[in-house]
């Protein structure tokens, strides 16, 4: 309660309090929810970046992807740090959408089991789930092989060709916060790695204060302002995969405009 009294300091516009993560403390959180991330190892595989054009988030324009039926509902990783394969799976299931499919829930643990350049629930990078999903031809429904790594333990491999629903034609990097509010405003959502150390104990709000630690990956599907009950900060809508009893129904809300939590530096789409 004393971590959350310094955080509900450092962020004004932001609640932290007690909830599921209460009992677990910051190691113990870091090791069961978060994972490490290397960012150099990352630029070895970072997609070509796409070319930005237009303004940041103007104040007083919110939209959310959520609303637009290409966004499935928020899943929970549970004790395992595959965070980077949900990322990576809810930002084909978005784009497979918005090029005509049915929003259909994928195998995110097909990813986690059967990706043998990353390390399952020890973490890995979105941008290299895609291309394990490329090369193996495509990713199952989330019903034909479920996910069940949440205790910290991924099963075998058990891909099935036939029940393959989507594959990833081609991936690219989104160029800092200008770039995301160009692809949330006319693309779709964006799967986007930060650093979530301060997030264990979020309750709602605005979140203004972060660190630039990356250990988490996540996906952003929208911008809000929130004028005039957070003094008009405008935020980034984040989904996370705690579940949605963690946060705002399982999302947060980042403010925009100083690359908080460097939610602008490792950010990823696909086309399917």
């Amino acid at each position: 309660m004393e971590r959350a009294a310094d955080l509900n300091a450092k962020n004004p516009y932001a609640r932290f309090g007690m909830n599921q993560f209460s009992d677990l403390s910051p190691e113990e959180f870091t090791k069961y929810y978060l994972m490490p991330f290397d960012k150099q190892q990352y630029e070895t595989i970072r997609p070509p970046t796409k070319s930005v054009f237009g303004e940041r988030v103007h104040q007083g324009s919110s939209f959310d992807w959520g609303s637009k039926g290409v966004v499935t509902p928020v899943y929970n990783q549970g004790q395992c740090g595959s965070c980077w394969a949900f990322s990576a799976t809810e930002t084909i299931e978005s784009y497979y959408a918005l090029a005509g499919g049915t929003l259909t829930s994928l195998s995110m643990e097909q990813i986690v089991s059967c990706d043998q350049n990353d390390h399952g629930c020890e973490g890995g990078f979105p941008s290299s789930a895609y291309q394990y999903v490329q090369s193996e031809g495509g990713i199952d429904s989330y019903q034909a092989f479920p996910y069940t790594a949440e205790n910290g333990q991924a099963p075998g491999c058990q891909f099935v060709q036939s029940a393959v629903v989507t594959n990833v034609a081609s991936q690219q990097s989104i160029s800092g916060e200008q770039g995301l509010y160009q692809q949330l405003s006319s693309g779709g959502p964006v799967s986007v790695c930060v650093d979530a150390s301060s997030w264990q104990s979020y309750e709602g709000g605005v979140l203004t204060s972060c660190g630039n630690n990356v250990d988490h990956c996540v996906q952003a599907t929208g911008y809000t302002n929130y004028s005039p009950e957070y003094n008009g900060e405008s935020a980034w809508n984040v989904r996370n995969s705690w579940g949605t009893s963690w946060g705002q129904n399982g999302y947060i809300l980042v403010a925009t405009g100083q690359d908080l939590c460097s939610i602008g530096d490792y950010a990823t789409i696909v086309s399917t």
